[in-house]
C-alpha cells in the first residue's frame, strides 16, 4: 500500500510538472557556444544577484551588521558544510563526463542510481549533523553560545539541513540541465531560490520570527531543485522511483567525486574558520563579513562564474574526445573573457565601495558605521575577484582533464593559508597599533570600532591569490602554453583598471563624495556617473591597445543588435 501511494504520488507530481514544462518550453531551448553561453548566464546571475542583493538590503533594514544577523548566518554553516560534503560526490563536474559515455537508456538507469544512493546518504548524514549540531556550535561560536539565543541557533540550523538536502538534489537535476544545454533553464534556479528567501523576510518572518526567515530559505531550496524538473520529466527521466539498480556506477562516481568533495570541504572549513573568528570579534562582525562577502560574489557570479559554468561541458567533450587543442583554445578564451571583465570591475568597485554598500544596503537599522565598515571590508575582498573567477575555470579545467587530485591539493593549501593568515593579521593588527592605525586610515576607517573584522576579508583574497597562482604554474607546467594564452590580454586587463579606477576617482573628486547627510538618489546619481566614466576609460584603453576581447565582444554585441552583420574572426567563430 505504501509503494501504491508513493507511486500514485509520484505519478501525480510528474503530471503536474509535465504540463508546467509546456508553459516554460521556452527555457528549455539548448543554447551552444561558449559566448552565447557566457551571456545567458551573466544576465541570469544579474537579476539573481539584484534578487540577492534585495534579499541582503532586507536583512540589513530588518536587523542591521548585529547580533540577530550573527545568529541567522552562524546557522547556515552546519548545513553548508553538508551540501558541499555530500552534494559533491555527486556533482556536476563528475555527472555530466559519466553522462556523455553513456546512451540514453544507460543514463536514465546511472541517474536512477544516483538519486538513489545520495537519498540515502543525506538522509544518514542529515540525521547525523541534526543529532551533533549543539556540541559543534558551542565550540565553534562560543561567544553566541554563552548568551540566551544559543537554544534557537541550534533550532535553526536543524531547519536549514532541508535546504542542503534539495540543494543535493538540484545538484543533480543541474547535470542533466546543463548536459542538455539548457543555460537559461539552470540560470533560473538560483533566482527563484532568493524569491523563496525574500517571501520568508517579507511574510514569514513577520509572523514566526528568525524560524520564518529560514523557512524561506528551504522554500527558496525547494524552488531551486523544482524548477528544473518539468523538462526533466519531460524528457523521460525518472519515470519510476528510483532504485539504486547500478550500485557499482553509483559508488565508482563517489570514489571519482571524492577529492572534489574534500577540496569544497576544505573550502568550506576555511570559511567556517573565518567566521569563528569573527565571532571573537565585536557584535556584528559576522554580519559585516558576510554582507561584503556577498557583495562581491555578485560580480563573480555574473563574470567569473557564467564563463567557467558556460566552458565546462565544451571542456569536458573536448577532452573526452581527444581534442587538447580546442581543450586548451576554449580555456584560453575563457580565462581572458574573465580578465577583460574583472579587472576594471575591481578598479571600480575599490572607487565606489562606500556608494555600494549605502545604495544597496543602507536602509533602517543599518547605519553609518555598518556602512564604512562593510565598504572597507568590501575593497578587500574585491582584489582577489579576478583571481577567483580564474581558480573557478581552472578547477573546472581540472576536473574536465581528469585530475581530481590538484583541486584538492590547492584547495586544502588555499584553506590552510586561510585560516592561518586570518589567525596572523588579527595578531598583528592587535598587538601593533601602528599597523593597524595605518590599514584604518587607508582605508577610512580610523575613528570606528570593530576594525578588527577587515583582516579576516584581507586573508582571504591574499589565499585565494595564492591559490590561483599555483593552478596557472601546475597548467603551465603541464601544457606549456597557458601564459601564452593570457599573457597579452592581462597586461589590457591591468592597464584598463588603472585608468577605469583613476578615471571613476576623477569624477567623484569632481561631483563630490557622499557623507552621512547624502540622500539615496544622490548616492546612485554620482556612482552611476563615475561608474560610467571609468567604464569608458577602460573601453578607450582596450580599444587604443588592439585587445581582441573587446573586438570580440563588440562583433557579438552588433551581431545582437544588427543581424546581417557576419563573424570576421575565428576566435569569436570558436566562441
Amino acid at each position: 500500500m505504501v509503494i501504491r501511494f508513493l507511486r500514485n504520488g509520484r505519478d501525480t507530481l510528474q503530471k503536474t510538472y509535465t504540463g508546467a514544462g509546456r508553459a516554460f518550453s521556452f527555457l528549455t531551448a539548448e543554447v551552444r557556444g561558449l559566448q552565447a553561453a557566457a551571456y545567458i548566464l551573466a544576465v541570469s546571475s544579474f537579476l539573481s544577484s539584484i534578487l540577492a542583493l534585495l534579499r541582503d538590503r532586507l536583512l540589513a533594514h530588518l536587523f542591521g551588521a548585529g547580533s540577530l544577523l550573527d545568529l541567522y548566518y552562524a546557522a547556515f554553516r552546519i548545513p553548508d558544510a553538508v551540501f558541499i560534503g555530500i552534494g559533491a560526490l555527486v556533482s556536476v563536474y563528475m555527472l555530466i563526463p559519466e553522462l556523455a559515455r553513456r546512451d540514453r537508456a544507460a543514463q536514465e538507469r546511472y541517474l536512477d542510481s544516483v538519486v538513489g544512493g545520495f537519498a540515502a546518504l543525506v538522509f544518514l548524514v542529515g540525521i547525523g549533523a541534526a543529532f551533533i549540531a549543539p556540541w559543534i556550535l558551542a565550540r565553534a561560536f562560543p561567544v553566541l553560545a554563552a548568551g540566551d539565543s544559543f537554544g534557537t541557533l541550534v533550532f535553526l540550523t536543524r531547519i536549514l539541513l532541508l535546504q542542503a538536502a534539495f540543494l543535493g538534489f538540484s545538484n543533480i537535476a543541474a547535470a542533466l540541465t546543463q548536459f542538455k544545454h539548457r543555460y537559461a533553464l539552470y540560470a533560473l534556479s538560483p533566482i527563484v531560490y532568493n524569491v523563496g528567501i525574500i517571501l520568508g523576510a517579507l511574510v514569514l518572518y513577520p509572523m514566526m520570527g528568525l524560524p520564518g526567515l529560514v523557512w524561506g530559505v528551504v522554500i527558496g531550496a525547494f524552488l531551486h531543485l523544482g524548477i528544473q524538473l518539468p523538462s526533466i520529466f519531460r524528457d523521460g527521466f525518472f519515470r519510476h522511483l528510483p532504485q539504486l539498480s547500478e550500485i557499482g556506477a553509483f559508488l565508482e562516481t563517489v570514489r571519482l567525486s571524492l577529492p572534489r568533495a574534500l577540496a569544497l570541504s576544505m573550502n568550506q572549513l576555511a570559511f567556517f574558520g573565518l567566521l569563528a573568528l569573527a565571532g571573537t570579534l565585536p557584535v556584528g562582525s559576522i554580519s559585516v563579513f558576510m554582507f561584503a562577502y556577498n557583495l562581491q560574489g555578485v560580480p563573480l557570479s555574473i563574470i567569473g562564474a557564467s564563463y567557467a559554468t558556460a566552458a565546462f561541458p565544451m571542456l569536458a567533450y573536448a577532452f573526452s574526445q581527444g581534442k587538447s587543442d580546442v581543450f586548451l583554445a576554449q580555456m584560453g578564451i575563457a580565462a581572458r573573457q574573465i580578465l577583460f571583465w574583472s579587472m576594471p570591475v575591481i578598479a571600480i568597485m575599490i572607487v565606489l565601495r562606500a556608494h555600494i554598500v549605502r545604495a544597496i544596503l543602507g536602509s533602517g537599522a543599518f547605519d553609518w558605521t555598518d556602512t564604512r565598515l562593510t565598504a572597507a571590508a568590501l575593497a578587500l575582498f574585491v582584489i582577489s575577484l579576478a583571481a577567483q573567477g580564474v581558480s573557478l575555470l581552472l578547477i573546472r579545467a581540472c576536473y574536465a582533464s581528469g585530475k581530481t587530485l590538484v583541486p584538492f591539493m590547492v584547495s586544502a593549501v588555499t584553506a590552510g593559508l586561510t585560516v592561518i593568515l586570518g589567525i596572523s593579521y588579527l595578531h598583528i593588527v592587535q598587538s601593533t597599533p601602528e599597523v593597524s592605525n595605518f590599514l584604518e586610515a587607508l582605508l577610512r576607517v580610523e575613528d570606528l570600532v570593530g576594525t578588527d573584522v577587515l583582516m579576516l576579508a584581507f586573508a582571504y583574497s591574499v589565499a585565494s591569490i595564492i591559490g590561483v597562482f599555483i593552478l596557472v604554474m601546475y597548467f603551465q607546467i603541464r601544457f606549456g602554453t597557458f601564459f601564452g594564452e593570457i599573457g597579452a590580454s592581462w597586461w589590457e586587463s591591468l592597464t584598463a583598471a588603472l585608468a577605469s579606477g583613476a578615471a571613476t576617482y576623477a569624477t567623484l573628486h569632481v561631483i563630490g563624495d557622499i557623507t552621512l547627510a547624502t540622500t539615496l538618489l544622490s548616492i546612485v546619481t554620482k556612482a552611476a556617473a563615475a561608474g560610467l566614466i571609468g567604464c569608458l576609460a577602460a573601453a578607450l584603453v582596450y580599444y587604443v591597445l588592439g585587445s581582441r576581447e573587446f573586438a570580440e565582444n563588440s562583433l557579438a554585441l552588433r551581431r545582437r543588435i544588427w543581424k546581417d552583420v557576419e563573424p570576421v574572426t575565428s576566435a569569436e567563430q570558436t566562441a
